[in-house]
């Protein structure tokens, strides 16, 4: 016999909404309860009433609590800026990737520039400054499938020790998601989430973090 607990519990963990709204005790449970209903019946193969379903919010309510918070203000260490950039977007294939690993000897980018490349399955994404565009371009020597321009660069530090807790870069990526800001690119180190945005957001989403630099640091005095 399938339960109710294990199944509402996986309900509530695919809707960070309902997640945040539980852990922190303002959910209606009961309004809550009539709209996952038919799921749960659906999963269950069973009729449940809506005293079960508030029950079984109630304990992980109880449970959600005594975790770390799945969205929480991460300490970070440092912001730095970079801007303009470019973002120039090539097929993965075997001549793109030759040509690729010559690139940083072709780029003699210093310590002011910006260039980070990402393989994937089927393309080959680079970023870059936009004073870098000329040379990337000729470099490969066949046309990229897509340039965007008028790129920035936020790069978000924090200490090893954050890192290691769960839920870090979500908890970072909720920031902008929550003020409407596109994230068009993201790009990791093992202590920095670097937030590729339109210049046009550079100056907002810089703000929001400076926020939460300004409001962690604060609780360390």
């Amino acid at each position: 016999m399938i339960k109710i607990q294990p199944i509402v519990r996986n309900i509530v963990l695919g809707e960070i909404e309902a997640y945040y709204a539980l852990a922190n005790g303002f959910m209606n449970m009961s309004s809550y309860a009539y709209r996952i209903r038919p799921e749960v019946e659906e999963l269950t193969k069973k009729q449940v009433t809506i005293n079960s379903l508030v029950v079984s919010l109630s304990r992980l309510r109880a449970e959600f609590k005594k975790e770390k918070p799945l969205i929480r203000d991460v300490p970070i260490t440092n912001i730095t800026t970079k801007l303009p950039l470019s973002e120039i977007v090539y097929e993965n294939t075997t001549a793109s990737l030759n040509k690729l690993d010559s690139l940083q000897k072709e780029l003699s980018a210093g310590r002011e520039d910006f260039s980070t490349a990402t393989i994937g399955t089927t393309e080959i994404n680079i970023i870059a400054s936009a004073s870098m565009e000329k040379k990337i371009l000729k470099h490969f020597s066949v046309s990229p499938k897509i340039i965007n321009r008028a790129l920035a660069a936020i790069c978000i530090s924090f200490d090893n020790n954050t890192a290691n807790i769960p839920g870090t870069f979500l908890s970072l990526i909720s920031i902008p998601a929550r003020a409407g800001i596109n994230v068009e690119e993201l790009v990791s180190t093992y202590s920095e989430l670097i937030f590729i945005v339109a210049e046009k957001d550079f100056g907002k989403t810089v703000s929001l973090f400076s926020d939460l630099h300004k409001a962690t640091n604060e609780l360390k005095k």
